[in-house]
């Protein structure tokens, strides 16, 4: 059905509705800056859900609205690129768009071309939140490594990478290490009484074996 006036999304409508159908949804890290054409001051966090059409909700977009808009969005980057397809930033910028729209199949080529040009921390964290929505999760933990040989001490990947492992991998020891290293590198961060809490509670299931199938992964 073919939208009218009124219902039509601007591209930045539906990158905010996608930063908040993010923050409602299952959280699992703060992983991102605010999406780049959103412009709505809430931080994205991760989710595996993705927004769901409501009929009683007309302005509510629909997956496939988002995709068309994310690719009217990168179809001048992709222009830019067929001048210029070793531009690493380039590359990025329409990865993140797709990912902002949560279109994480579309967005993770870009992505990878774009590292395989330059290794920037940044771009590693946000591949590693796309691997990890497509269930790739030894792929995304494996690229928070790579973020963090480049920038050690950052408290945003230690965090994501604690979360990965926790509920990706059901590994609290893991989890725990890689907490501990967020309190250490910044003890005054605003995020470290809830992740002291989840070490705490990590603590609690240090007999579950790594790859368990279980329920106790605190949210």
């Amino acid at each position: 059905m073919v939208a009218t006036d009124q219902q039509a999304w601007t591209v930045k409508q539906v990158y905010a509705m996608a930063v908040v159908c993010l923050v409602l949804g299952v959280a699992v890290g703060y992983l991102l800056h605010a999406p780049k054409e959103a412009g709505t001051g809430v931080p994205a966090t991760s989710s595996l859900q993705r927004p769901v059409p409501n009929s009683a909700s007309p302005s509510m977009p629909s997956a496939d609205d988002m995709k068309r808009m994310a690719d009217k969005q990168v179809a001048p980057m992709l222009a830019e690129l067929q001048k210029d397809p070793k531009n690493a930033a380039l590359l990025e910028k329409v990865g993140y768009a797709y990912l902002s729209a949560q279109q994480f199949s579309s967005a993770k080529p870009y992505y990878e071309q774009s590292l395989a040009l330059k290794a920037n921390p940044e771009t590693l964290n946000e591949l590693a939140f796309v691997y990890y929505s497509l269930g790739e999760v030894d792929k995304s933990i494996d690229t928070l490594h790579r973020a963090l040989k480049i920038d050690p001490k950052n408290p945003k990947y230690l965090f994501n990478l604690g979360m990965f492992e926790w509920h990706g991998k059901t590994d609290p020891k893991a989890a725990i290490a890689a907490w501990q290293s967020f309190v250490e590198a910044d003890p005054n961060n605003p995020k470290r009484a809830e992740v002291e809490r989840m070490i705490a509670q990590a603590k609690q299931h240090l007999t579950i074996a790594p790859g368990t199938k279980t329920d106790k992964p605190a949210n």
